[in-house]
């Protein structure tokens, strides 16, 4: 084997290593990013809020426990939103309605106390 055979051979296996290295930081990197990710999640669910030996499946389960619970208490949430909304149109429309019976009150208290006058300005 010649000298320039040598290199060669050398040289790719330094590039395989480099490669190869690359190859494992960026796994690392990327085992990292999950276990980090599975870590924020865990905190957001409250019952295992904190623990550290719970296991990813665990994790998976209880955050979906959580979303489900979540869901149904939001859609309790938006119902009462419904009923006080309308509520809210029914005392509405009967403010609506009081504000009308009073000034039609006051238009014919008016009225009334006016012909009244009238009438006692015409007799004599």
């Amino acid at each position: 084997m010649s000298d320039s055979e040598i290199d060669t051979i050398d040289n790719l296996d330094y590039e395989h290593v480099g490669r190869r290295a690359l190859h494992n930081a960026q796994e690392r990197k990327r085992r990292n990013h999950i276990k980090e990710n599975f870590n924020n999640l865990r905190d957001s669910v409250p019952t295992i809020q904190g623990e550290k030996s719970v296991s990813r499946a665990q994790i998976l389960k209880k955050a979906g426990d959580y979303i489900l619970y979540m869901k149904r208490r939001n859609l309790s949430h938006q119902q009462d939103i419904d009923d006080l909304k309308r509520q809210n149109t029914i005392l509405e429309q009967q403010i609506k309605s009081i504000e009308k019976s009073l000034n039609l009150g006051q238009r014919d208290m008016y009225s009334n106390s006016d012909s009244s006058d009238l009438e006692e300005d015409f007799s004599v």
